[in-house]
């Protein structure tokens, strides 16, 4: 017995034992070291961003220059409009302040920074401004005035459209339309005066007629108008409106009606008409015929009254061919 228990001792596999032990761990970093302290890192970058962004600012300031020093130059010389609206004084001014820009450019300008080029645009930009502005004013003016015009018509149309209409049909207070029509006629009356202004003015000089103040003074008279045109219908108005439509319509049936029993009564009276005329003309013919049965019979006797006058007086009377009937005619043979 002592021998088989210590077989199966000896046959039993032994429990696992389990030994727990700290590991010590050190991080290694391949590549660029880390650098604790980044403030140094970001100043280079903004500096090399601005150093960028100064670059590309310096050329699109240079490209501005070349291109108005440039595009001036040539329209100078091919639009006859600027040197009209240009004193020879004027135009000799700003082809010098061209030409001394041009030369800067092919020769100083390398290496200068956006400040330098900008400042030269706006020194530049003083003297080509006032004829830059006459021509613009000189272009847009006939445009300008034809769009106030138009909204002259439409307000005069307007206020047309309200005077025509009953009183108790508008939903204007006369204030509102008194204060439209003032607005309409100064504003015409500034422009007729200022036109006339202007056109006794050289083109060489600042106009009177300003595109910036025919703008101004339209939005205003537009915006007035608009006021009135999208106002609101009251109620009261929409109400009396459907029964003046209502009453129309009442009226218009009525009057269809009566045409109706009209049409009927010249139908009756046509009708009788046609009968007393068919009654006339049968009293007609049968008077006719009577006529003529009357002139048969006198004709006759004429006849008998002539055959008995040459008898008295010796002739042979003619022989009237009597007619006979075929019958006799025909037993007599």
């Amino acid at each position: 017995a002592k021998n088989e228990t210590e077989a199966k001792n000896e046959a039993a596999p032994e429990k696992p034992v389990i030994v727990k032990e700290v590991l010590k761990v050190e991080t290694v970093h391949f590549g660029i070291p880390r650098v604790s302290d980044t403030s140094v890192s970001k100043e280079k970058l903004a500096a090399l961003k601005k150093i960028d962004d100064d670059k590309r600012a310096t050329e699109q300031a240079r490209n501005n220059l070349e291109s108005f020093v440039i595009n001036m130059k040539d329209t100078l010389e091919a639009d006859d409009t600027y040197k009209a609206a240009s004193t020879p004084e004027e135009m000799e001014k700003m082809k010098e302040a061209l030409s001394a820009e041009t030369d800067w450019l092919e020769e100083d300008s390398w290496g200068e920074t956006y400040v330098v080029f900008n400042a030269r645009l706006a020194k530049i930009e003083d003297y080509c401004d006032p004829v830059l502005n006459r021509v613009k004013e000189m272009k847009a003016r006939p445009a300008a005035i034809a769009e106030l015009k138009n909204t002259f018509n439409m307000t005069e149309q307007f206020l047309a459209k309200i005077a025509n209409t009953t009183e108790e049909l508008r939903y204007h207070t006369a204030t509102e339309l008194e204060n439209l029509e003032k607005l309409l006629n100064t504003t015409r009356d500034w422009l007729d005066k200022t036109a006339k202004e202007q056109e006794g003015l050289a083109k060489n000089v600042d106009p009177v007629l300003r595109l910036e103040a025919m703008q101004t003074k339209n939005k205003a008279l537009e915006r007035e108008l608009y006021y009135l045109v999208r106002k609101p219908i009251p109620q009261w108005y929409k109400d009396k409106l459907n029964k003046m439509m209502e009453a129309l319509k009442n009226s218009t049936v009525k009057a269809e009606e009566a045409k109706k029993s009209e049409s009927k009564e010249e139908e009756k009276t046509d009708e009788a008409k046609t009968e007393e005329k068919g009654e006339g003309t049968k009293e007609g013919e049968k008077s006719d015929k009577e006529g003529k049965e009357a002139k048969e019979e006198k004709s006759a006797e004429e006849k008998v009254e002539t055959k008995e006058e040459k008898s008295a007086e010796g002739e042979k009377p003619e022989e009237t061919p009597v007619e006979t009937p075929k019958e006799e005619q025909t037993e007599e043979k």
